[in-house]
């Protein structure tokens, strides 16, 4: 029983393989025609300008906290400065999911709407 905490590392892997090859496949499908392709263009410098100013914000957040967090852990004998760094680390995988989330979504959009105007049976 022990040993099942090697399979977390294994898992997160394999969601990555998973993400990779979904994504992948949704950016080979048809993105429609120049004028939906020219709007998704538009969604998606949009929606990367909005993760940019949320990051920005989200940074100073994080830095705040992760220094209060290292040095609260000074304070008290049952906690650990690493505390602090797994808080950062988490923050920054948390940002790169959101990123790969809306890069995923903007391309999917467009490719879903051209879809639907063809038929559902071929796809």
């Amino acid at each position: 029983m022990q040993h099942i905490i090697y399979l977390v590392p294994v898992m997160a892997i394999i969601g990555l393989l998973y993400t990779y090859f979904k994504f992948k496949w949704v950016s080979k499908q048809d993105a429609g025609t120049p004028r939906m392709k020219e709007i998704s263009n538009y969604i998606s410098v949009g929606a990367m300008a909005f993760l940019k100013a949320e990051w920005k914000i989200l940074a100073y957040f994080v830095i705040v906290v992760g220094i209060l967090l290292a040095v609260l852990a000074q304070t008290n004998p049952h906690s650990h400065w690493l505390i602090s760094v797994a808080f950062v680390i988490g923050a920054v995988l948390s940002a790169l999911a959101g990123y790969i989330g809306m890069r995923s979504a903007t391309l999917a959009n467009v490719r879903t709407a051209h879809a639907a105007r063809s038929s559902l049976k071929k796809h």
